[in-house]
């Protein structure tokens, strides 16, 4: 026995219609719907808890793996300039840090120095220093086709001898305050 979805009637458990208030007994669309569309929500919310899963924090050292897109720090430089046009404030250093990308993934990919920005030992995020040194390549912006590679310098300008410095990677800087990774320089 079940109750009438409708006036609460007992009614046999397998009736289609109550025999009290002649209505049917099937599921509306409107709950089906519904039972769908919590189904994709579901889905989501797992999905989206696997990419929570990522690991965030990674060394210097580190080659990191996302969305099969390998990303490296190739070299790190402290300098206070190398000629009289490319000087450090007093009491800063730019840090001048190489950074590879390579394309493993099957479609082409987009890059931009502005998606990596370095936060500082004050905790202090800074976006990319507007200048290059006449040795360096810098790391613009473009399209990189599968199976792609590019290697630029970025520079930051940051206090003399802090040694917490961190390089941060954001898939679309534009579009999130939440960093993908980060790397901890040595």
């Amino acid at each position: 026995m079940k109750k009438c979805k409708y006036c609460q009637s007992e009614i046999d458990s397998k009736a289609k219609i109550c025999p009290n208030c002649h209505k049917k007994q099937t599921h509306s669309i409107l709950r089906i719907l519904i039972g769908i569309i919590l189904i994709f929500v579901g889905i989501a919310i797992i999905s989206g808890t696997k990419e929570d899963n990522f690991q965030k924090d990674y060394s210097q050292n580190e080659s990191v793996n996302y969305k099969n897109v390998v990303y490296s720090i190739t070299n790190v430089e402290k300098t206070k300039g190398s000629n009289e046009f490319f000087q450090a404030k007093d009491g800063y250093e730019y840090v001048k840090v190489t950074i590879k990308i390579e394309n493993n993934s099957s479609e082409k990919i987009s890059y931009n120095s502005l998606d990596f920005q370095m936060v500082n030992g004050d905790g202090v995020e800074a976006s990319v220093y507007s200048i290059t040194a006449e040795d360096d390549v810098m790391l613009n912006s473009g399209e990189l086709d599968a199976g792609g590679v590019v290697e630029g310098t970025i520079i930051w300008e940051q206090k003399e001898g802090d040694n917490n410095l961190k390089v941060r990677y954001y898939e679309n800087f534009l579009l999130t305050d939440n960093y993908t990774f980060q790397w901890s320089l040595k």
